[in-house]
C-alpha cells in the first residue's frame, strides 16, 4: 500500500471513530402539545413544522435556551425564500439561520424533558409565540 493511502485511510478510520449514535443523554421527550421547530434559535425566525407531545427528539447541540434538533440540510431556496418555511421569514439569510443553503431546525429547551412525561407542559403568557 502506498503511503498516501495509508494516510488516507488513517485518516477515514479515524472519523469513523469519532461518529457515535445519539447517547440516551443526547435524547430528549417534547412536553407540550405542539412545539414549533425554527430555521435558527430565535422565534423571530421562520417556522418549518411542530413536533407533538411525548415524540422523541435527539438534541446535536444546546445553546442560550435552545436546542438543535436536525443536521444542517437544504433550503429548498427559490428566488431568495425557503420553500420549507410555513410561516414567519422564509428568506434564505443569515438571520433566518439559512447558510450556503443549509438550516438546521431548532426548539426552545425549556419545552423538552429527560424524561417520558405524563400530561403535557402548561405554558404560561409569556411563551405565547415560542413554542
Amino acid at each position: 500500500m502506498q503511503p498516501s493511502t495509508t494516510l488516507i485511510l488513517g485518516a477515514v478510520a479515524a472519523i469513523i471513530a469519532s461518529i457515535s449514535p445519539a447517547s440516551a443523554d443526547s435524547r430528549k421527550w417534547v412536553a407540550v402539545d405542539d412545539l414549533r421547530r425554527y430555521t435558527c434559535p430565535s422565534v423571530k425566525c421562520g417556522v418549518v413544522g411542530r413536533f407533538f407531545f411525548r415524540e422523541t427528539l435527539q438534541i446535536f447541540e444546546a445553546a442560550d435556551g435552545w436546542s438543535r434538533i436536525s443536521n444542517y440540510k437544504t433550503a429548498g431556496c427559490f428566488d431568495g425564500k425557503s420553500l420549507y418555511v410555513e410561516t414567519g421569514p422564509s428568506d434564505c439569510s443569515a438571520e433566518n439561520g439559512v447558510a450556503n443553503g443549509k438550516f438546521a431546525e431548532w426548539v426552545k429547551s425549556k419545552f423538552l424533558v429527560s424524561e417520558p412525561p405524563i400530561e403535557p407542559m402548561k405554558r404560561g403568557p409569556e411563551d405565547i409565540g415560542e413554542g
